[in-house]
This record gives structure tokens, sequence and C-alpha cells, in this order.
């Protein structure tokens, strides 16, 4: 791709090479994402903000609307859908008029967002990660879903799919590069609060792992509204609220929701990748999770 535009809607992997890292086509050209890219890096936090920062499919949806409902101290869902606070879709006068306490998210890498206010102000970050085989099937069914709907000519097989994700070449690059960034940015900055998850653990034991995203936030909060909130945000009842969910900027209800919600499980990939595929991630897991303390679950 060249000339600063978006490829042409040949397959569902449609990005934006931006100075060599590969973005959504949400913004339309190089010099869109610049521009944002550049006003994220200014954007003024706040000490009260906190922070989601995942690669895509990992369950920040879950992980938004507990922390939504712990500060609200009742198991009640924000009217506004998550990407609503994704700070790389939202333009920094509207981050400005938010209310706080805001809870912003975003798949970007360190390097692309204010991550000199997140060291300075200790700001409060969550961090939930899933592991590569079920994030490429979730992935692939999200980009498969949506290209439909958009009437690409011809999707992309999953056997297609599986080779640009291990090579970085959909939305937001590789998976092993995001979690080494991130892991890097945690050692240098000791103390950024950091809450570290696995989305295999939160569906193990989500009641535990409610409560214990409520100590870090510092909420005092009862167990009976804990078990509320587990119940509110199973993944049955999330995918039927998010059809009540504000829709904003033109973006319509079965591009923006249908294509979040599919199965919420782990250990799906059983059902789509070969052995030969599972040999090759679980090959670079071996080399590329060497020093890092995040613990790769598959089932």
């Amino acid at each position: 791709m060249s000339g600063g535009e978006a490829a042409e809607p040949v397959a569902n992997l449609i990005t934006i090479d931006v100075d060599g890292f590969p973005l959504p086509v949400k913004r339309k050209s190089v010099e869109e994402w610049r521009k944002a890219i550049d006003g994220l890096r200014k954007v003024e936090l706040r000490d009260d903000d906190i922070l989601m920062l995942c690669y895509p499919k990992a369950g920040t949806h879950w992980l938004w609307e507990v922390t939504s409902m712990l500060l609200q101290g009742k198991a009640e869902y924000d009217p506004r859908r998550k990407e609503q606070l994704m700070m790389e879709f939202v333009d920094v006068d509207e981050m400005a008029a938010m209310q706080s306490p805001r809870i912003l998210n975003s798949h970007l890498p360190f390097s692309m967002l204010p991550w000199e206010q997140i060291r300075d102000k200790r700001i409060k970050v969550f961090h939930i990660y899933r592991n590569p085989k079920d994030t490429v099937v979730s992935f692939f069914h999200m980009s498969k879903g949506i290209a439909l709907r958009q009437k690409v000519p011809r999707p992309l097989e999953f056997a297609e799919y599986f080779e640009n994700f291990i090579n970085g070449r959909g939305a937001y690059g590789k998976y092993f590069a995001y979690l080494q960034q991130f892991h890097k940015f945690t050692q240098e900055n000791p103390d950024v609060p950091v809450f570290n998850l696995s989305f295999e653990d939160m569906k193990k034991n989500p009641l535990e792992r409610v409560k214990r995203i409520a100590e870090f936030l510092s909420v005092s909060i009862a167990d009976e509204v804990c078990e509320e909130i587990v119940e509110a945000c199973s993944f049955q009842n999330m995918k039927k609220q998010a059809e009540k969910k504000e829709v904003t900027k033109g973006e319509t209800r079965r591009v923006t929701d249908a294509d979040m919600y599919r199965k919420g499980e782990a250990g799906d990939w059983k059902n789509y990748l070969t052995v030969a595929m599972s040999e090759r991630l679980d090959n670079m897991a071996k080399e590329a999770m060497v020093g890092l303390p995040y613990v790769l679950q598959y089932s």
C-alpha cells in the first residue's frame, strides 16, 4: 500500500501501515493516524484515570464492564460502549470532556501512548492477556464478520489469516511483541501500579478476580454485589446487553457489536488450529516468552 491511503477491501485483514506498524482502517489515512497518535501522546491524563491496555481479543470488554460496575458500587451496565473510550479512536477534545473517573482503553503499544504521564502520575493500569491460539481464532472471526458486512469480495480463510497473524501483518502487529514491550515498560517503571490478568484465570474463577480487581481499585464492596457483578458480566448477559449500548459516529449496531461477542470460551483453538499450526505457535512462544511473567494457558 502506498500514498497514505487504506488498501482496497480484498480481505478481512485491511490495515494501514503507519511508520511500519499496522493499524485498523477506522482512521482512513496515514496522515489521520499520525495526527491522532501525536495528539494522544500529548493528551492530559488525570490522576484518577484507569487504563486498560492489551492486545486485541483478550477480554477487555469483560474487564471494562466489571471495573465500571465496581466504581459505581452496583451491577449496573454503563450505557456507553467500551469503544467510545478507546484512546486511539476518541478525539482529544472528546476525551477531555469525559467525566472522571475515566476508564480508558487501548490496543496501542506504550510508544504511541502518553507513557511519560502514565509513569509520572502513576496511573493505574490493567493488562489482560489471552493465549495466542484462542486470540487468533477470536480475531479471525471478528475480522471475517466485519469483512462480510462490508461486502469484502474474498475474506481470508483461517489458514491465510493465521499466517498473517503470526507474521504481524494484522492490525496492531505481533502478539508476542506486544507482551514484550508491555513487560519492558513495567520493568523500567516499577512505580506504575499494574494489574496483570489472564483471560483463562478470569473464566476459571470470575468471582475471585472481581474481588482482586476491587482491591486494586481500592474499592470496598460487599460480597453479594461482587456476585451480582459476576452474573451481570457473564458472556451471555454481556452479549445481550451489547444490543442496548449507545452507537455513535455513524457506526452500525450489527458491525460494532455482533462481531465482538462469539463464544467467550477458552480452548476453542483446538477446533481450528492444525497440529502444525499449534506447534509453530508453541515454538514461537518458547523463544518470545523468555523472561516474561505472563503464563499462557491453553484450556
